[in-house]
Order: C-alpha cells, then structure tokens, then sequence
C-alpha cells in the first residue's frame, strides 16, 4: 500500500525540486486500507516506521529515496524526519484502488503539486531497469549480508542461462 505513495513523492520531490523545508503539508489520498493500515504518525521504531505512511512519505521528501536505512531505528528519530511526518495526513477515498495512490503537496509559498500513481514502479505495468534491480539488490545485500559479494552474486545470475552447473551460482549465495 505504500509503494504507489513513496512513488509519488519521489516523483514530485524529483520534478519540483521539493526539499523538507519547502513543504508546508502533504495529503496522501488512498483506499480506505490504506488508513487502516498505515496512518500511524507518531512510531518510534524501525519496525513500526515500515507501515507508517507519515514515515515513508517524510523519508522520501528527506533523502531522495526509501530504503532499508531510512527505516532504521536512528532516522524514525531525527528532528528533519519528525518535523515532515507532523504535516502528513491521510484522506479516505473508497473510489481509489486499493494499489492506486494520490500525494498532494502544499508548499510554504502557496503552491500546491499532486501526483497520481496508478501503478507502483516495480509492477508489471512499471517495471524496474536491470540497472535498478542490481541496484536494489545490492543495496538490500550490503544491508542483510555485507559478507556477499554483491555484484559477483549479480554477473553470475544475469549469465545463468549459459551456467553448466547452477551449483556454482547458489553457493555464491550461502555463507
């Protein structure tokens, strides 16, 4: 439920040049689940943050992107992070798809830009790059297991249809 949100902050953060201390409010419009589940302003943890949609819209407009470290336990506290999730609110719309999402920002200057992501990058409608892939691979890698050797790991996979023996591949894989 939060990809088509994240998505669409990127976005506009990306086409207007949105920084934290431009935003004056953020209104993410979504199915009603997504309220539900994920309109939780004020977590405190790693794992809480990871369904908080206050969370992931703040961390995007912050850094630019949304991974595994800005849902660690020391970016849910930073003052940056905090102060954005504070002008983040949720509005119901049942007629919205369930995958579907809208992000409206108001900026401290009085203007107002909106996204409306239809389909999550990553989908079959959206597909992600090879590029992105091994880029989310190895930063997922480096993350949960610094010990691989990520992009030996990526070479290996992308050559598999011409591998003999695919042993070779999946030992790659275990430490």
């Amino acid at each position: 439920m939060l990809f088509p949100v994240i998505d669409g902050c990127l976005e506009l953060r990306e086409r207007h040049t949105l920084s934290s201390d431009r935003i004056a409010a953020v209104t993410v419009r979504g199915h009603p689940l997504l309220g539900i589940r994920t309109d939780r302003p004020d977590v405190t943890s790693s794992r809480a943050a990871k369904v908080s949609v206050q969370h992931s819209v703040a961390v995007a407009f912050v850094y630019g992107t949304v991974g595994l470290p800005q849902y660690a336990d020391q970016c849910v506290g930073e003052p940056v992070v905090l102060e954005l999730r504070r002008k983040v609110t949720v509005e119901e719309d049942a007629n919205i798809p369930v995958e579907t999402a809208v992000v409206i920002v108001q900026t401290t200057d009085g203007r107002r830009f909106e996204c409306h992501v239809t389909q999550s990058r990553g989908t079959m409608a959206s597909p992600m790059s090879d590029a992105e892939l091994e880029a989310k691979f190895g930063s997922l890698a480096e993350y949960g297991a610094p010990m691989l050797d990520a992009e030996r790991l990526i070479a290996a996979i992308w050559a598999v249809d011409d591998e003999q023996d695919v042993a070779r591949t999946v030992k790659m894989m275990v430490r």
